[in-house]
């Protein structure tokens, strides 16, 4: 959804306990119509890109290396920085093929992550197009400064995002010892989501899922979720003003705190102030207020963003981006994103945007 931001592409990270003959893994590239140049392979790999590079010579081309896991790949050209092929790179010979003269292309063999990844590609490939008309009517909307239409096209976001996790629930039922059927859980409820939509997933995976550091990782998740459910009470946060004063969430206490996860640079964020000054402005004098949490890393524009936006409420952050200590403390990997407490600091609702947190804060007050 437009709400969501996050940098090229998702990283999925699969970890196998291994050794190295285990972890080889060989690309044979047979090319019909592209028969000489240089091709790059670029693996991404816990945060960092590795990359590797192959002369292709009569339309054959040839990687080795070594991955304990599968992880996002991509196959470029120099001469062709638009057209690139993604795949996922794990253990295994895998044969990548192509009667096109573009990579886009190409085809691959000998990859169970990959069959499996066609197989849910098919099965999302309707909501796909769907999920993509609706981002090119975003775009035109954006360009026209439309945020009436921009608001519906994000609520149209999340009866698509419902609908793939739907697709992902079966997919995961049907495949229970496919790898990329725990791979798909991460992608698609890794934000804006419950521990209880994903408990049964996971409980759906085969043992040896389970047990991999992706099933880890799921589980990992699913407690993370548990600690933020509505009724439990909200971790505290203790971080910096912008004049560099130590302020914490708990502080708030003996009032209804909307706790705001946003940055400057976030459109969507930005978009949403509005209502928030709104409501503040409102509520402000019956028992409500707002705790901004930014993911800025640059104090001058947090700065700059609060004061041209009017947000008169209580602001902190770390300066560390998408490393905030709420990130993983929350869960928060999309913003904006936020949790209204009651005045004992317990959750009561979550990721209440525009009208939803009018009606929801009217009801309360």
């Amino acid at each position: 959804m437009k709400k969501i931001l996050f940098l090229f592409p998702v990283l999925f990270i699969i970890n196998y306990n291994v050794n190295a003959q285990d972890s080889s893994y060989v690309i044979d590239g047979k090319l019909e119509k592209i028969k000489r140049g240089t091709i790059f392979l670029n693996i991404y790999e816990s945060g960092k890109t590795i990359k590797d590079s192959a002369i292709i010579s009569k339309g054959h081309f040839k990687f080795t290396g070594f991955v304990t896991s599968p992880h996002f790949a991509t196959l470029t050209m120099p001469a062709k920085p638009r057209d690139y092929y993604t795949f996922y790179i794990e253990p295994a010979k895998m044969e990548i093929t192509g009667r096109a003269g573009a990579l886009k292309f190409l085809s691959i063999k000998g990859s169970p992550v990959n069959d499996d990844d066609q197989l849910l590609k098919r099965r999302m490939k309707s909501i796909s197009l769907w999920e993509e008309a609706n981002s090119q009517l975003y775009e035109k909307a954006y360009n026209e400064k439309n945020k009436a239409i921009m608001d519906s096209l994000d609520d149209v976001d999340f009866i698509i995002l419902g609908d793939k996790r739907k697709v992902v629930a079966a997919f995961v039922k049907d495949h229970p010892n496919s790898m990329r059927a725990a791979m798909a859980i991460t992608e698609n409820f890794a934000y804006y989501a419950e521990a209880t939509e994903v408990a049964p997933l996971y409980e759906m995976l085969d043992e040896k899922i389970k047990n991999s550091a992706k099933g880890k990782e799921i589980k990992k998740m699913i407690d993370m979720y548990a600690s933020v459910a509505i009724g439990k009470t909200a971790p505290d946060i203790t971080q910096y003003t912008p004049d560099s004063s130590a302020f914490s969430l708990s502080s708030l206490r003996g009032k209804y705190v909307l706790v705001d996860f946003w940055a400057s640079w976030c459109g969507p964020c930005r978009r949403e102030n509005p209502n928030i000054v709104a409501v503040y402005n409102q509520y402000k004098d019956k028992g409500f207020t707002v705790f901004g949490v930014s993911y800025d890393t640059k104090k001058a524009n947090w700065k700059k963003a609060i004061a041209i936006d009017h947000l008169d409420w209580k602001q902190v952050s770390d300066l560390k981006g998408w490393k905030n200590a709420t990130s993983d403390q929350y869960g928060i990997k999309a913003i904006p994103s936020n949790l209204l407490l009651d005045k004992n600091g317990v959750i009561i609702a979550k990721n209440i945007f525009g009208k939803k947190l009018t009606a929801k804060l009217a009801e309360l007050m």
